[in-house]
């Protein structure tokens, strides 16, 4: 069973891929099902499906009702009894979808421990990949489980995911949240990193390799590097005045910056899913500080609780 897992092919299966295959396949194939025949008129009031005549825009698979609370919807259970129709009826889809999602992003970061470990690389890529797979988690499970049920969960599909940053903003006051700002920074700022690594590697190239291929090119077993450290080392030091001068350092920090943003957004969402708002600065006016020092003081005091 091993060896056949594990066997050298197109597409590596491995004993991860026994979790992540199936979980992906019926994923995507609950979306597809969801977006392209079921109806969201019984949960939510409104058409949902490319046959009621959506498109790739406005096409989700809503949310179960809010009276459905935290049921997990399977087919046979209380809700549907068995009755597919009624099933998705009631959003059964969602759940199913949400669920096998969760396990597939596990089983693509086994995936990567696994095959790191085959070939003997360190297991950054799996590491790194846990940013993904925590917003995911905090954003369609623990935010919903938090509240009365998955209603308030967003919906997979395009317009449904920008109803429910604008229904997370109006709610929670998201972009004035230290956690969402930690997030930003992160992701902003790996892109920026991500723009400087690129362009300063473009412009320290030296050797492009000696194939006229990229597998020849860029063999991963050639004895120099094909750019040049001190080149970009010396750029960025008259630029800033500093510069990374080790490579391990500077590619972890390429690392580290976005997954810790993802990390501390996901963890902001937690908090919200408990309604933990103390540490989201309020607008209060200032002046109704010195005019109201009571009714300000509540105001804190209602925060806090």
């Amino acid at each position: 069973m091993d060896d056949w897992l594990r066997r050298d092919r197109f597409v590596f299966v491995g004993w991860s891929g026994l979790l992540l295959f199936p979980c992906a396949y019926f994923a995507v194939g609950g979306w597809f099902t969801g977006t392209t025949f079921v109806t969201s008129w019984y949960t939510h009031g409104f058409a949902s499906s490319y046959l009621e005549g959506c498109n790739f825009l406005t096409a989700a698979v809503s949310t179960p009702a809010n009276s459905l609370a935290h049921s997990l919807l399977i087919l046979w259970g209380p809700e549907a009894q068995g009755d597919f129709t009624r099933w998705c009826q009631l959003s059964g889809l969602w759940t199913f979808v949400a669920l096998h999602g969760a396990f597939r992003l596990i089983g693509f970061m086994l995936r990567q421990f696994e095959l790191a470990r085959s070939v003997q690389l360190c297991p950054y890529n799996a590491i790194t990949f846990s940013g993904p797979i925590v917003v995911f988690v905090s954003v369609f499970l623990i935010y919903p489980l938090g509240q009365s049920g998955w209603f308030f969960a967003p919906s997979f599909g395009v317009a449904a995911i920008f109803r429910f940053i604008l229904f997370f903003q109006g709610f929670h006051n998201w972009t004035l949240n230290p956690f969402h700002m930690m997030g930003v920074a992160g992701v902003l700022g790996a892109a920026l990193l991500c723009a400087i690594q690129g362009a300063t590697l473009e412009n320290t190239l030296f050797e492009d390799g000696d194939g006229a291929n990229t597998f020849r090119a860029f063999n991963p077993t050639q004895a120099e590097e094909t750019y040049s450290m001190v080149t970009a080392n010396r750029f960025w030091s008259q630029i800033f005045g500093v510069a990374f001068s080790n490579k391990r350092w500077l590619h972890f920090f390429m690392l580290f910056v976005p997954v810790t943003g993802l990390w501390m957004s996901a963890l902001g969402v937690v908090g919200l899913a408990l309604n933990l708002r103390a540490y989201a600065v309020e607008p209060v006016a200032q002046h109704n500080c010195f005019l109201h020092p009571k009714r300000n003081q509540t105001k804190q005091n209602e925060t806090t609780l």
